[in-house]
């Protein structure tokens, strides 16, 4: 074979080697961008565009149902999904399984975190010295309460922070204590803070009292009024700063900075009610831009009747879902504590017993809630962590 025809044989193998690589590599991308072939109705072969869908899970480890059929397990991405609307369930034994129609776009990612609520949830004591009025503090991270305790009577702040709360693992430290002249313990509510440094408590006889958080010290509170409104004016200015920098309708703006917002964990959401006829609407609004797929703006998260008992509403931690509890807790000493996410989906029930005070709290780990509650008739109530996974 003459030197010149081995020439031409090299290179057209390297031509050849160049186009199979090439072809490879968009076929590669092709698929990676969600690309299908698709047989049509008159059995050509179309290049068809698909969606994927991001599907996790909390624990992970769940199977993934969609249409019906088994597909993978969470953590994992699902590839080649005809655009349109479709029913995913993600599944995880001793969990209540999860379901949702979702709608899949052409060449887009849809992310969905499954929120699994075990089928039996665990129950353990945060307190034994006793515990009332509970409330949590802005950022969630901890809770304060009054607690008659034979040895410190007082207000006590619990950290929910850490890996693990409970009865022997809590880093509780007393705000301040019973005096001679004061019974602070005996107290009616409390308040935080935006900045979490100080609590405004109502006493039995109804004087309030100003705590600071760093030196453990009371004083009486003349004007409770001025200082939540006080209070009230420092979160209305963060909150302002946020909003300002949004590109939403000024009507929106507005509604975020009334008092008839209730800002969600990530300061990016709020919730408010609106009323129609007889009924009332609770819906969320969702300022992440650019917002994640399959998610929407505004959602209606659940609609009661006027002339009904509302429930009390708090946000979970993951800023997605919402804590109902329902029932009439002040007469009954029970009620119903449910998970559901914003969008009205998933509503799991994760406690209905004795329930002693109607707000529950998040643990910023999710894992938990806590509850106020106790389980002998007469007896002093504790704070209990009903554990959901």
């Amino acid at each position: 074979m003459s030197a010149e025809k081995k020439k031409r044989i090299s290179i057209l193998e390297k031509i050849l080697t160049i186009a199979v690589i090439m072809g490879i590599t968009s076929v590669l991308y092709l698929y990676t961008s969600g690309y299908r072939l698709d047989k049509g109705k008159d059995s050509t072969i179309d290049l068809a565009k698909t969606g994927m869908v991001s599907a996790k899970s909390i624990p992970d480890g769940a199977s993934v149902y969609l249409d019906g059929k088994l597909r993978t397990a969470t953590n994992d991405t699902l590839s080649g999904i005809a655009p349109g609307k479709h029913k995913i369930k993600i599944e995880k034994k001793g969990f209540v399984p999860w379901n949702k129609e979702i709608e899949i776009y052409e060449e887009l990612v849809t992310d969905i975190t499954a929120v699994l609520v075990s089928q039996s949830p665990r129950l353990e004591p945060l307190t034994n010295t006793g515990a009332k009025y509970p409330s949590i503090s802005p950022s969630l991270n901890k809770i304060a309460y009054f607690s008659e305790d034979g040895e410190k009577p007082g207000v006590w702040v619990t950290s929910l922070n850490g890996a693990g709360i409970g009865l022997f693992r809590n880093t509780s430290v007393m705000a301040v204590q019973d005096t001679k002249f004061v019974k602070y313990s005996q107290g009616k509510s409390i308040e935080w803070s935006p900045d979490e440094t100080q609590l405004l408590l109502q006493a039995a006889n109804d004087t309030y009292y100003l705590v600071d958080l760093a030196s453990n010290t009371a004083s009486t509170a003349l004007n409770p009024d001025t200082i939540r409104q006080d209070w009230q004016v420092l979160l209305s200015e963060k909150r302002t700063v946020l909003v300002e920098k949004l590109d939403v309708p000024e009507n929106i703006k507005q509604l975020a900075l009334s008092t008839r917002a209730y800002w969600a964990p990530d300061d990016k959401k709020f919730l408010y009610t609106v009323q129609t006829g007889d009924t009332l609407e609770y819906r969320t609004y969702n300022f992440e831009r650019p917002i994640p797929i399959g998610e929407k703006i505004e959602n209606t998260a659940f609609t009661t009747n006027l002339a009904d008992a509302q429930p009390k509403v708090s946000w979970y931690s993951d800023s997605f879902h919402l804590i109902l509890v329902e029932g009439n807790i002040e007469q009954d000493k029970r009620g119903i504590i449910s998970l559901v996410r914003i969008d009205g989906t998933n509503k799991v029930e994760i406690y209905n017993n004795t329930l002693m005070f109607n707000s529950v709290f998040a643990v910023p780990s999710g894992d938990k809630i806590i509850i106020l509650t106790s389980f002998k008739s007469g007896e002093q109530t504790d704070l209990y962590t009903v554990g959901i996974r």
